[in-house]
């Protein structure tokens, strides 16, 4: 007898799909602690078949509710086949219940599903946002002045951070705090900045008045305070140039063994690295996200050399 687990990993986002490599990092880095033997990739279906020791269903059950590119995890009980009649069910994109397979027989039962509804209604578009318009705070529902991180995008950036949860984190691109969102779901300490009054009000929500308004080229913060920093600086041209002026000052209130993760556009890549590389620090991950609309985005993970 022998039991895994299948885990199928979304295959739709903004239209063009979920990277497989990706979905499989996010996968293994909150699983991290478990003895994980990865016994089977089924890469075109966007599956893999993993076996953990030192766990149960409840507690995989439990952790896959962080995880943004997972749909689903199947149990998979395995048997030799006795001639028996099987019974199984589809219940869309996999089927529960026992199926024959040669001279054995496998019962799988689903112990996990990602919540379609809660994600559709945590979107950025639908969830509401304080604003300051015009010296009057107002809730602003699918606030759009600045590009808002989706709930998935937002797990996977935590998940593939691999944090400890005793680090404090620093925002300094907060915008309309997507990322702030998960922070506070999963009890971490974490502090903000924008440089966008309008903002100010929903940040002071969201993060209990640890923000800051504040150019990122010019933070208020003493050296070496932070453990993380994870953020998404703005995507358009026109702040380009400020983007790139503000890593050092990232660096400078990073402590000396923290690390940077960024979300960043592709066209962004060349000169961010090159400048990170110049300060003495080291592109440790790179992952391509495939935004809505097509838009292709890359996480990058960088720590001192």
């Amino acid at each position: 007898m022998s039991d895994y687990y299948q885990v199928f990993f979304r295959t739709k986002k903004g239209g063009k799909g979920i990277d497989y490599e990706t979905a499989k990092a996010e996968f293994l880095s909150v699983f991290r602690k478990y003895h994980l033997e990865l016994i089977r990739e089924l890469r075109s279906k966007m599956r893999i078949h993993v076996r953990m020791d030192g766990t149960s269903d409840d507690k995989v059950a439990g952790l896959a509710e962080n995880l943004g590119y997972t749909f689903g995890i199947l149990h998979a009980h395995e048997e030799p086949y006795l001639g028996e009649n099987l019974e199984a069910r589809n219940t869309g994109r996999w089927v529960v219940g026992w199926i024959r397979l040669g001279d054995k027989k496998l019962h799988l039962s689903e112990i996990y599903r990602q919540d379609r509804d809660s994600l559709i209604d945590s979107a950025p578009h639908k969830r509401e946002f304080l604003v300051d318009k015009d010296g009057e705070i107002k809730s602003a529902k699918g606030h759009r002045r600045k590009r808002g991180v989706s709930p998935n995008d937002a797990k996977f950036i935590l998940n593939i951070s691999e944090l400890e949860g005793d680090e404090v984190i620093l925002d300094p691109f907060a915008g309309i705090g997507g990322l702030l969102l998960e922070c506070r779901k999963r009890g971490f300490k974490f502090f903000a900045s924008d440089i966008d009054p309008v903002v100010r009000p929903g940040l002071a929500q969201v993060t209990d008045n640890r923000c800051v308004l504040a150019d990122a080229q010019y933070l208020p913060y003493r050296d070496a305070i932070f453990g993380i920093i994870i953020t998404e600086p703005p995507f358009s041209r026109k702040y380009r140039q400020s983007v790139i002026n503000s890593l050092l000052e990232l660096l400078r209130v990073m402590k000396h063994d923290g690390k940077i993760v960024m979300l960043i556009a592709q066209d962004m890549y060349d000169e961010i690295v090159s400048e990170m590389l110049n300060s003495g620090i080291q592109l440790t991950k790179d992952f391509e996200i495939r935004r809505h609309g097509g838009l292709i985005s890359r996480l990058l993970i960088f720590c001192l050399q």
